[in-house]
């Protein structure tokens, strides 16, 4: 990327970068300790608050710490993207070592698979398509060496990627950044006042103009506000989205550099520290108040971004995430948690790896999983991870035994991933992981199924290599019974929900 890259290395002297000594003065286990501590005042708050008012339930009581082999499943899934392979269960278990959780983490997030996994939130908040090489080896490298998340930001925005993205389209580039980085919804405001928000339909159309390089922006035909008028030329200027620091932009800086500079240098806000920690949290913990469309199942192929502009149809596939629009400032003991980590973000220059080994590190990743009755208002962050389903990429890998560089970035309609969920990077984080009849009926007939049990080997090979586990005597004894082949066996494992979901 050596062309595309050059007018924002000058930028990158000012934001934390590869070659900077690392800012970390507490070791991985402190900082676990000190996000545990803080996910627990947050969750007895919660508690107290249900005591005070009629008519709610209790909150649950928390799970026990999960078993080994659950355990290594989901540290697997979450940080390497693939399931536990049958020796690295036997050697886990024989374990005895009280470190060796920490130990498998750690080795997970330094992994190829584990920088898959990283590269693959990136190429979901930045929209990567599959001709977008250039873009694509350098989020690899990023991923895989850990750069500072500002860093990342900066040669995606200044780099000129999202503007290549989006062909020039300056308004879709401004409202899908700000976004991605700061986790704000704007476009509601592209065609009129947000009636909920502070959001206005010139604010938007002045960041937009930030991203115009020398053309312009104008107003649409049908504004109605008194400021301007329609048609007028809308100058470039930073909104304020933060509730702070809106500097003005100038003419004698590049005004890329300006509106990266304004995103990862405002103290008062963090924006985009915050919405990296929710994205990370979200790997491995799940989103309490994440909303899926039941109804999503099959190749659901996305609507073009020109005909969902000028009205407020949005996907339906984008899961409303809870860090959208939200304001951590705001007064209130029980944002503990989402504010600690931020800090813990930051005191770790922004590398994801390296926090997503603290989050891998406490006790709340440790426990059983919980299901949704702990979903709940707000960002409040449950200390225990969600009970979810397998990712795309986990089951079809598992079933084709293809590696990640196989994998397309935008499967074609039709495809399985798409079906099993892989968005088309139209919008901003849109990859759900749906359950359907469509998904049933490919799990129980599919040809990459079928393909998948033909190669399958003893009994307790595939329980090892599909459920993490040993089977059990009543389950070797119901095996005998029905005297059914090593293929029925691995037919039936691949419909449970035992394999479906991540625990």
């Amino acid at each position: 990327m050596k062309c595309c890259l050059l007018p924002c290395m000058l930028l990158l002297a000012c934001v934390p970068g590869k070659g900077a000594a690392q800012t970390v003065s507490q070791t991985a286990r402190e900082a676990a300790a000190r996000m545990d501590a803080a996910l627990m005042h947050d969750y007895r708050f919660m508690a107290e608050q249900r005591q005070t008012q009629p008519n709610m339930p209790p909150l649950p009581a928390l799970p026990a710490t999960a078993d080994d082999t659950t355990f290594l499943r989901r540290a697997c899934i979450d940080l390497a993207g693939r399931l536990p392979r049958p020796d690295e269960v036997r050697a886990f278990v024989a374990d005895r070592s009280a470190e060796k959780r920490a130990k498998l983490t750690d080795d997970l997030t330094r992994e190829p698979g584990g920088a898959e996994v990283r590269f693959r939130m990136l190429a979901e908040a930045f929209r990567v398509r599959d001709e977008d090489a250039e873009t694509i080896a350098w989020l690899r490298e990023a991923a895989t060496k850990d750069y500072p998340y500002a860093e990342i930001i900066a040669v995606m925005i200044s780099g000129g990627h999202m503007s290549r993205r989006d062909e020039g389209d300056a308004m879709r580039t401004s409202v899908e950044t700000s976004y991605s980085v700061l986790g704000v919804n704007t476009r509601c405001a592209m065609c009129h006042d947000h009636p909920f928000s502070d959001r206005t339909e010139m604010e938007t159309y002045e960041f937009a103009a930030c991203f115009a390089g020398k053309g312009e922006v104008r107003l649409p035909h049908d504004y109605k506000y008194p400021r301007a008028k329609p048609g007028d030329v809308v100058l470039p200027a930073l909104p304020d989205l933060t509730k702070s620091w809106r500097p003005g932009i100038y003419e004698d800086e590049t005004k890329l550099a300006q509106v990266v500079k304004w995103m990862t240098e405002n103290e008062a806000s963090r924006r985009f520290a915050l919405v990296a920690v929710m994205r990370t949290w979200n790997e491995l913990f799940g989103m309490p108040g994440r909303i899926i469309d039941p109804a999503v199942g099959g190749a659901d192929d996305e609507p073009s971004w020109q005909e969902t502009r000028g009205n407020c149809f949005f996907s339906s596939r984008r899961g409303s995430a809870t860090w959208i629009d939200m304001d951590v400032n705001e007064p209130g003991d029980f944002t503990q948690a989402t504010k600690l980590m931020m800090e813990e973000f930051l005191r770790c220059s922004g590398r994801m790896g390296e926090f997503q080994r603290m989050l891998a590190r406490t006790e709340a990743y440790s426990r059983a999983g919980i299901g949704h009755e702990f979903a709940w208002s707000g960002c409040l962050l449950a200390p225990a991870p969600q009970i979810r389903r397998l990712p795309s990429e986990v089951i079809w890998k598992t079933l084709t035994g293809q590696g990640d560089l196989q994998l397309p970035q935008i499967p074609q309609p039709g495809h399985p991933l798409r079906m099993l969920g892989r968005g088309t990077r139209e919008w901003t984080d849109e990859s759900v992981t749906p359950l359907s009849h469509e998904l049933a009926r490919f799990m129980m007939n599919s040809q990459p199924v079928a393909q998948a049990t033909a190669n399958a080997g003893s009994a307790e090979e595939m329980f090892l290599g599909l459920l993490g586990r040993e089977p059990t005597d009543e389950e070797k004894a119901a095996i005998q019974r029905s005297a059914s082949s090593n293929q029925d066996v691995a037919w039936a494992l691949l419909n449970t929900r035992e394999f479906m979901f991540r625990p």
